[in-house]
């Protein structure tokens, strides 16, 4: 019973690993045969593709290459998917490490190939991450069932279980991946060395921790997180072919620009993404101090009523003590000692670039009221309880600007990703793509 336990830990301390692969080098693993291009079926975002000014973390990858999930199975069926269904089923339940089938290539593009072990992890990981970003979701709306095979369920897009789904989104990474690297290799591109160490590091953590979570050897843990399909050394494999594709990727971003023209064209040609946001307002740095009430779970609405008047009499009282000698290191001092809001206490308070439309409303609204002047207090509630506020400043930066930049620089993006597979086109043989069974999470 422990074994199992440890063995399931490992499961998602490996995933973890796997997932911050994609953070390190700023992108993710995406779906991208669902990604959002005019010439492919709709999606829904996942909240953590929302837009944000460059540098916040995983938010500022280019928009579309995190996972998707489709919006129906009214989709308009593509090449793609009619390929994918080549198959009704791919998993093979009763496959084995020593299968020969697994070393046979079954997808090739520009001088690279992909074996049926190498299918597995890529599979694997557009599960893995799929899951971690929409499962919640997925499986609240009973879309899809994790204790279930995937061939046994229909997916959201069009009439494609949820295996053919996964791997059709496998083949079209391998794709890119290939793609980018031919194209990296011919310029010469040599990763960062930020990115070496990473790189190195992932696989170093994971050749060190297999043992502590009851595993035998680095190959049995690696079959844990991936089937009995895959060995370490076809992740390895994998792991350098990832780094150094995700890495030139990066790269060619970082380098894409937008002129201050297309970013006033881009504002005005989307007025949606933009509803409130003007393009004279500036971010902001704000401090707060959340007091929220003390009510019971299951208390009468008087009771929470008694509760919330209690917190807004302390914030009243916090507020006027701090207006006997107010200063912005006054006030941070009175957020640390004071504040129950775990985002920022320990920082003062302090919430920094805050952009419109970011916070809840009425933090919102008093943060950008017009007439705000750095110094200025003030008292905000919201569900999460008394805000004691404090306007630090504006900023140099612009929400709307940041978005347009990022949306303009990831379209051109896709220009330069699309031209790198028509130069580099691949083939898939869907017909002897085999997979073994993906590990089963148990409930701890």
């Amino acid at each position: 019973m422990k074994e199992s336990k440890n063995k399931n830990r490992a499961l998602w301390l490996a995933l973890g690993i796997l997932l911050a692969l994609a953070a390190a080098v700023g992108l993710y693993f995406g779906v991208r045969a669902i990604v959002k291009r005019s010439d492919e079926p709709a999606q829904t975002q996942p909240p953590i593709t929302t837009a944000a000014p460059e540098g916040t973390g995983t938010e500022t990858s280019p928009e579309g290459t995190g996972t998707t999930a489709a919006t129906g199975s009214n989709t308009t069926e593509t090449p793609e998917m009619t390929a994918a269904k080549t198959k009704a089923v791919y998993t093979d339940e009763s496959i084995t490490v020593d299968d020969p089938r697994l070393d046979q290539t079954v997808a090739t593009c520009d001088d690279y190939s992909m074996t049926n072990r190498d299918a597995q992890i890529f599979y694997t990981m557009q599960y893995y991450n799929f899951m971690n970003e929409n499962g919640y979701m997925m499986a609240m709306l009973g879309m899809l069932d994790a204790s279930k095979p995937l061939y046994e369920q229909t997916s959201t897009v069009g009439d494609l279980t949820w295996e053919q789904y996964f791997l059709m989104a496998s083949c079209e990474d391998f794709q890119q991946f290939a793609s980018l690297t031919a194209k990296a290799s011919a310029e010469g591109y040599t990763m960062s060395q930020a990115d070496q160490e990473q790189m190195e590091s992932a696989m170093q953590n994971l050749q060190t921790s297999y043992a502590t979570y009851g595993y035998d050897s680095i190959d049995a843990f690696v079959q844990g997180n991936f089937g009995p399909s895959v060995r370490y050394e076809d992740y390895e494999r994998y792991l350098k072919f990832y780094y150094y594709a995700m890495s030139y990727e990066n790269s060619l971003y970082q380098g894409i620009t937008a002129t201050e023209q297309e970013m006033n064209d881009y504002y005005d040609a989307h007025p949606e993404e933009f509803a409130g946001v003007g393009k004279d307002q500036p971010n902001v740095n704000v401090r707060h101090v959340l007091i929220t009430p003390d009510v019971a779970e299951g208390a009468s609405e008087e009771k929470a009523a008694a509760a919330r008047e209690v917190a807004k009499t302390k914030a009243g009282e916090l507020l006027a003590t701090f207006e006997e000698s107010p200063s912005e290191e006054a006030f941070a001092q009175l957020a640390a000692a004071n504040s129950e809001d775990p985002g920022s206490k320990d920082n003062g308070g302090l919430y920094e670039d805050v952009y419109p439309g970011q916070m809840v409303q009425t933090f919102n609204d008093w943060c950008f009221d017009p007439a705000r002047q750095p110094g200025d207090t003030g008292i905000v509630e919201t569900s999460y309880g008394f805000h004691i506020m404090y306007f630090v400043s504006k900023t140099d930066t612009y929400y709307w600007k940041s978005k347009a930049e990022q949306s303009i620089r990831t379209e051109k993006l896709y220009e330069l990703l699309d031209s790198m597979l028509k130069e580099h086109p691949g083939t898939i043989d869907y017909e002897n793509i085999v997979l073994s069974p993906l590990p089963k999470v148990e409930a701890s």
